[in-house]
């Protein structure tokens, strides 16, 4: 019975129900949040899928040691091109995604690849050095460490599809990129940790040559395209060092809980079961994602008309608001029957940490996550600097004290006091500026 809900729910009626919610929205952008949405309903129904599989094939221990190897990595993408990821997509954007725009994904491709190599030896020296909470990750984390290549060029390769408002393209490559990544983790969990590992960087492989053949036209024009003028490379440098550095600190706030329980309890047991109580809270903000990445080049392109920002913008709170009351309250309620489909009945024991996340998951996917990311378009990087500062921060204190209480609820609690928190801070500085005048009049005032 659960399975044939569950494969109602994933084959449509979710996303008519999105689609229904967001009837109201523009022409055009509507039909953006549609693609990406359905997208990533299809990327995070594989990647609960391949949950499931590798929750059963594994021990509780193992999964909890693959859980600590994908924690640590996580580390070193928050600082993955330092920042340059977000700078691509954004002056890619503000240039339509043509002209300028290539001289753009030229160096921030190149320059990152550069940037990236040298975190991957540095931590690989790190690693070898100190000794680990849970030492037994360490041998899977320094094989899974070059990944960091292959998941910096198909970011880049999104970000320029993004920038050209290409969101069907960009949908599909996010789905052919999950599918062979879920086949290639599937495949080789039955050889363990290091068959996982295999199987990604071939999934990996094979997306980078479907992307490049996808945008070859565009890569011709980009190797064409002349050098980025010194004054554009201070302009990227100062608007991505601080957007990765505020991206960086907005998803340490979700990683510092697993560090954490790791580092004061031990326990590679108490790891996986959090990471089994996290897992849907966390991959719902693709809900919050997927309309940024539609209206974000919308919002952009009208940057000068403030009249129609203000209105779309109130419609996206409203729906959103309105859709992510109706879907927490749902998951609420049925959070055990979630967790034992999900993960079976020895991950029971992570509802209690299921249902405090999802409450997080209300306030950051509903008002934080678009917030922060509507800042960012306005290059209000200081504010939003500001923002992240104190999420990790207040972070770190609650869970210190939180833990050391409540023990592994106590991480769950903090991470909810922390969203609520910093929605608050986000959206009330969104609707000041927007009070203030047109996104071009905003940019050109001193953050």
């Amino acid at each position: 019975m659960i399975g044939k809900s569950w494969r109602l729910f994933s084959s449509g009626l979710f996303s008519d129900i999105f689609s229904g919610l967001f009837s109201g929205l523009f022409s055009g952008v509507k039909g953006g949040i549609f693609s990406v949405f359905t997208a990533n309903v299809v990327n995070k129904v594989i990647g609960f899928v391949t949950t499931m599989v590798v929750t059963r094939v594994m021990t509780t221990a193992d999964y909890g040691i693959w859980s600590y190897t994908l924690n640590i990595y996580s580390y070193l993408g928050l600082i993955s091109g330092l920042g340059l990821m977000s700078g691509c997509a954004q002056f890619g954007t503000e240039n339509k995604g043509v002209g300028k725009a290539y001289s753009y994904f030229k160096y921030c491709l190149s320059r990152g690849l550069i940037i990236n190599t040298g975190i991957v030896i540095i931590a690989t020296i790190i690693l070898c050095a100190v000794k680990l909470p849970i030492n037994e990750a360490k041998k899977f984390i320094l094989f899974y460490a070059p990944n960091l290549l292959f998941d910096y060029i198909l970011a880049i390769t999104q970000g320029i599809l993004r920038s050209k408002n290409r969101i069907k393209g960009y949908a599909r490559l996010l789905n052919i990129n999950s599918f062979l990544i879920a086949v290639g983790i599937c495949g080789g969990v039955f050889m363990g940790i290091n068959g996982i590992t295999i199987g990604k960087y071939i999934a990996s492989f094979i997306s980078i040559i479907y992307a490049y053949f996808s945008l070859k036209d565009t890569f011709v024009s980009i190797r064409q395209s002349e050098p980025l003028k010194k004054n554009d490379r201070i302009a990227l440098w100062q608007y991505s060092i601080v957007i990765g550095a505020c991206a960086a600190m907005n998803v340490l706030v979700y990683q510092l809980d697993i560090t954490l329980i790791a580092t004061m309890i031990k326990s590679a047991t108490d790891v996986g079961i959090y990471k089994v109580g996290s897992v849907i809270p966390n991959a719902l903000q693709f809900i919050p994602g997927s309309i940024v990445t539609a209206i974000l080049p919308s919002i952009v392109y009208h940057k000068d008309d403030v009249k129609w920002i203000r209105s779309n913008l109130k419609k996206v709170y409203i729906y959103l608001t309105t859709f992510n009351i109706v879907l927490t309250a749902l998951l609420l309620v049925f959070a055990p029957l979630v967790i034992q489909f999900f993960s079976g009945k020895k991950y029971l024991v992570a509802v209690p940490v299921f249902r405090v996340l999802l409450l997080g998951y209300f306030f950051s996917g509903t008002f934080r996550s678009l917030s922060v990311n509507l800042l960012s378009s306005f290059r209000r990087v200081k504010y939003s600097l500001f923002i992240s500062i104190t999420s990790c921060v207040t972070d770190i204190v609650f869970n210190y004290f939180f833990i050391l209480k409540y023990q592994m609820i106590g991480a769950a609690y903090a991470t909810l006091l922390v969203d609520i928190i910093t929605a608050a801070m986000s959206v009330a500085y969104v609707m000041y500026l927007l009070k203030r005048g047109t996104i071009s009049e905003i940019m050109q005032k001193n953050n």
